[in-house]
């Protein structure tokens, strides 16, 4: 209680005291954790994941024997382990998650080096590796560690300049992204780089250098890109000779596929066929689509069955459900994204604020480049849909992605 306010109040010449107490007001009490939930960011997840087990099992009901079950084992027990994840990521404070970031983030390289060792990492049947006990992907975990750590390092969890935040994010991103290609894993070295330049950004680290690393990193596309195309314009005995140098750092599938997009009737039944299989699915769906796993690609098996349930989960969806469907696929999405950028928008404290850009960049990239090379806008690259595609890992990663943005809407602290 405050003391008695003093008034001077006229009449009869005398001086009258308003002894009225006044009382602070009371403290705000937190809201009920329930009512701190994203609850748009939990439906639109949660709609999407249905979406992905519907049409998993649609694509893979034209396979035979075992390989049929797949879309149960999205079910159990891989939704069930991601949705644990998403629970006890947004059970603990994010700011426990980026004090944690260097063990985490170290533990998540030393997978990286092991899937690489031979032996040890699972090959697949086109020479990658990048797995570890046959179904664990580590590249997914590293996602996660790495959003951990730039939120540390750039939300002031280190007393370093601008210049020196920013060298430090770009080689914590440079570590597993590099990790990854020797997998190799070019696409899915996409979200490392985006979110790590996304969270510096945000941060407002040295954008003037900044700029400089990404008109270099444009460059260095555009070398990539020369490196395949330019050869196709010589003569066969130049091009043999450019051929033997350039194919000791590009790998014959990465130049297959950027041909491919570049002359689309190249090689239709070979390097091309998943690209010019994947569109005919899009444009057949038409605007009403042909009806729940009644899609003629996917069915007589044009769409390659090895990958329509993960890679090309999205031209399943477009050939059964036509544009509607795609547009409200698309349009949840974009509100789970929203959502993101919601709670990043509301907290106050710099480092929630980079979590949810991190998480936010790396589910735009997944969802834009998976799109993108399904309907022929881009190269064929490995990058699966959040939380519709096939994959354990993935889906694991991914709605503890989300709980990183759930933990920083539950924890909101004393400034928010």
């Amino acid at each position: 209680m405050t003391p008695p306010r003093a008034g001077a109040l006229a009449g009869g010449g005398g001086v009258l005291v308003d002894s009225r107490p006044v009382f602070d007001d009371p403290p705000e009490k937190p809201r009920a954790w329930w009512l701190r939930v994203n609850w748009p960011m939990v439906l639109c997840a949660a709609a999407l994941l249905a979406v992905g087990v519907l049409f998993i099992r649609s694509a893979c009901s034209v396979r035979v024997g075992r390989a049929h079950d797949l879309w149960r084992q999205m079910l159990w027990p891989w939704i069930p382990l991601g949705v644990a994840a998403h629970l006890v990521v947004a059970a603990v404070d994010y700011r426990r998650w980026t004090e944690w970031a260097w063990a985490i983030y170290l533990f998540a390289l030393v997978l990286l080096v092991l899937v690489l060792i031979p032996g040890i990492g699972t090959t697949s049947n086109m020479g990658a590796r990048r797995w570890l006990f046959g179904r664990f992907q580590p590249s997914e975990g590293a996602k996660f560690a790495l959003v951990a750590a730039l939120a540390f390092v750039l939300g002031g969890g280190m007393a370093l300049g601008e210049r020196a935040k920013l060298w430090l994010s770009l080689g914590l991103a440079a570590a597993p992204a590099a990790l990854v290609l020797l997998e190799p894993d070019l696409g899915t070295t996409l979200p490392f780089v985006a979110a790590a330049l996304s969270m510096v950004f945000v941060a407002g680290c040295a954008k003037r250098t900044l700029l400089a690393l990404v008109l270099v990193a444009a460059l260095g596309a555009s070398a990539f890109l020369g490196a395949i195309l330019l050869p196709e314009k010589l003569p066969p005995e130049r091009r043999e000779k450019v051929e033997a140098v350039t194919g000791r750092f590009l790998h014959r599938h990465w130049k297959d596929r950027v041909l491919v997009f570049a002359h689309p009737e190249r090689d239709l039944q070979g390097a091309g066929w998943n690209a010019w299989q994947s569109k005919i699915a899009v444009g057949s769906g038409g605007e009403r689509g042909k009806g729940y796993m009644k899609g003629t690609q996917n069915a007589l098996g044009y769409l390659p069955v090895s990958v329509s349930s993960s890679d090309f989960i999205f031209s399943v969806i477009a050939e059964e459900t036509g544009f509607r469907g795609s547009a409200a696929v698309l349009g949840l999405f974009a509100l789970l994204l929203a959502s993101v950028a919601w709670t990043g928008l509301r907290c106050r404290d710099e480092a929630g604020c980079l979590v949810c850009t991190g998480v936010g960049a790396i589910l735009f990239t997944h969802v834009f480049v998976n799109v993108a090379m399904t309907i022929g806008v881009m190269p064929i690259t490995g990058i699966p849909l959040p939380l519709v595609s096939y994959g354990g890992t993935f889906a694991i990663s991914t709605l503890a992605l989300l709980g990183l943005v759930q933990s920083v809407s539950l924890h909101p602290g004393p400034e928010s």
